[in-house]
């Protein structure tokens, strides 16, 4: 049996029962196209508001689970920012100063991002900073390991 295709020039079914209705309707909206009314305006209106609430939500619950914003952002998902992420939960959340350090970082983290976003140039400069922290982390955890595996 064979498989019918819809075309553009198919005429759905809402628009043949209302055909039967009112003609000159369906020509003038074909002519002038549909026009929403204030009701419909207004429903869109709460529902792009709603939307971005929802985005925005999403984008703190990110922040609060700890997301290295910049690094993710140089970086993707690699190795270096799960070094960095390691880092930050292993030697600054536990510190006052480093609990500090975090929330000074997160206030201005997206803010690097979006100049990021902005001029990409910036991205090779940011990644030529952070760079040597990922080093320095990663050393880090390598010393912590040889000295775990020694003693």
């Amino acid at each position: 049996m064979a498989r019918r295709r819809k075309t553009e020039d198919a005429v759905s079914a809402s628009a043949l029962s209302q055909m039967g209705v009112c003609e000159r309707l369906v020509v003038f909206e074909h002519l002038q196209g549909k026009r929403p009314t204030p009701a419909q305006k207004a429903a869109l209106a709460r529902g792009l508001r709603a939307h971005r609430q929802f985005a925005s939500e999403g984008a703190s619950e990110a922040a609060r689970r700890g997301r290295c914003f910049t690094a993710t952002h140089v970086f993707g998902e690699g190795p270096e920012t799960q070094v960095l992420r390691r880092f930050r939960d292993r030697y600054l959340r536990p510190t006052r100063a480093g609990l500090l350090l975090i929330l000074v970082y997160y206030r201005l983290a997206p803010s690097v991002c979006r100049a990021m976003e902005r001029w990409p140039m910036t991205r090779s400069a940011v990644r030529a900073v952070i760079k040597p922290l990922v080093w320095l982390a990663t050393c880090l955890f390598a010393d912590q390991e040889r000295s775990r595996a020694s003693g």
